[in-house]
This record gives structure tokens, sequence and C-alpha cells, in this order.
């Protein structure tokens, strides 16, 4: 781990874990966060162009002018309780650049306004908003923490729905888990630079209210996931988060779908979004896009 990366996550230790140790109103965290987690400037050849999909707010990503003929469905994490597309315009950027594509990112509805399954639902629409002008082949899907937990739900909901699967799908950091039964939820504790039990415990009453924490839809680790298009996870060893992934691909190779998992040693909680900080990030983006293009 590079001195920037040690440094970075020391930086995200002392304020993301301490906003969720001390806040628990979702509005506050919010503009905590907002505050905390600021984009770097966007590069002249980066465009974006607003979008409303029957009232759930989107953003088309683009990298230069020249015309792309695949698109990707990126859906933002942050406990289904905080985050928005705009928090993720320096990731999508890399992403569009690096695999050849567009990205539509979504601004699906947010807890505890808006439970549980809320934001599927919004995400179904946005992939049946590109199915409008793409076919499934050309379009992936991807999502980071709760957002790549809604990643897998969508995938779920779209075989439940008798729709077409993406052509594939990137999970970076996913919880995939919300009743949160992974060993690591407690043996990496105190390494994880971001999440805890009570955090992801907050993050999940907000969101589900009375449903069950294991409903498929909420946590994919425990629906059917036959017939799901092919998958990479990206994850950190030191995660709180990591044995949702081990045993989502686990599931997934029991059931004969594609799934590619890469661990990263000592890195922060989706880190590829920190990218313009952290070395690794970029690594991991190439790796993702690689991946999207192959």
């Amino acid at each position: 781990m590079s001195i920037r990366s040690t440094l970075a996550s020391f930086v995200m230790r002392h304020t993301i874990k301490k906003h969720f140790k001390e806040i628990t109103d979702a509005d506050e965290l919010r503009a905590k966060l907002a505050e905390t987690l600021s984009q770097p400037k966007l590069p002249a050849e980066v465009s974006t162009e607003s979008v409303d999909i029957d009232g759930v707010p989107a953003e088309w990503v683009s990298w230069g002018d020249e015309p792309v003929d695949k698109v990707l469905l990126y859906l933002h994490g942050g406990g289904y309780v905080f985050g928005t597309y705009e928090t993720y315009r320096d990731l999508n950027w890399r992403l569009c650049k690096e695999a050849g594509l567009r990205v539509l990112a979504v601004d699906y509805r947010l807890a505890p306004e808006h439970l549980f399954p809320a934001a599927v639902d919004d995400a179904t629409a946005a992939y049946r908003f590109l199915l409008d002008s793409f076919d499934a082949a050309a379009i992936s899907i991807a999502g980071d923490s709760a957002g790549g937990g809604l990643t897998a739900a969508l995938l779920v909901n779209l075989k439940n729905q008798g729709l077409p699967q993406p052509a594939k799908a990137v999970l970076i950091s996913p919880w995939l888990d919300l009743a949160l039964t992974g060993d690591t939820m407690d043996t990496n504790a105190e390494a994880d630079a971001m999440l805890s039990r009570e955090a992801c415990t907050m993050m999940a009453s907000h969101y589900l209210g009375d449903r069950d924490a294991k409903a498929p839809l909420a946590s994919p680790l425990y629906a059917d996931v036959s017939g799901l298009c092919p998958m990479m996870l990206v994850v950190g060893d030191t995660e709180v988060l990591l044995s949702d992934s081990t045993r989502f691909v686990e599931k997934l190779e029991a059931a004969g779908v594609a799934a590619t998992l890469k661990i990263w040693p000592k890195v922060p909680h989706v880190f590829p979004a920190f990218a313009a900080r952290i070395p690794e990030g970029k690594t991991a983006i190439s790796e993702m896009a690689a991946f999207l293009k192959g």
C-alpha cells in the first residue's frame, strides 16, 4: 500500500467513520458526508447532461465527442441513505474513458423518506429506460457499496420480471447482506477505515423499516442467482463487507454464473471512487474497464 493510500485511509478513518458513529439523523449525515466527499475538478473532455426518468433524476456522463454504442448504468453507494450521482462523477468519467462507453448515473430515492423497495423500483425503471434505446447486450450495470447490492438486486429483479440480463455487472465493495451475518463484520471491525456494524445497522434500519433484512431484493445474498449475467466483484481485504463478496461469489459459482473476485490489500471501502487520491483506485478502474470491454 502506497504512502498516499495510507494517508487517505487515515483521513477517511477520522472523518467518515466518525460521522457514522456520532450522527444518526439522515439529513445531518448527508450534509456532513457531502462536505467530506468533495469531488475533484472534471477534465475539459467530460460532459454531463441531466435527464429525468419518470421522476427519477439521472445524469449522462461522457468522455469526448466520439460516439459510443455501449452504456453503463451506475448506482451510487451511501447505505441507501445518502449519496448522489454528483459525488461519483470522477469515477464515472474514468470508466467512460477507459471502457469506451457512456454512463447513466441515477439518483434513486433514499431512505428513510423512501423505504425498500423504492431503490429497486427506481433502478429497474432506469434499466427499462435504457432498453428503449439499447439492446441489453450493449448495457452493463455497476454500483458500489449499497449501490453494489442494489446492482445485484436489480439483476435478480430483471430475472423475476422476465427482462433480459445486461451484458455484465461490476460490484464495488458491495453490501449484499443487510442481516449483517458475515464474519468480517466483526473480524475487520478495527481495520475498516469507514464502516462498522453499528453504521450498517443504522442504515439498514432506515432502509428496511420493518421489512425482513433477508428479503432477496434487499439482500441479494439470499436470492436465487441462477441465470444472472457475468459479474466482477472488487473489494478490500480489510473491509467489514469482505465476506459479503466472498460468500456471494461462492453462490454465483455454485449456480453456474461467471464471477470474478478481486480482493485488494489494505485499501479503504470503495477505493476506486478515490482514484484521484489513491493510485490503487486507478489500477482497479483499468481492470474493471477491461472486464466491461472484454
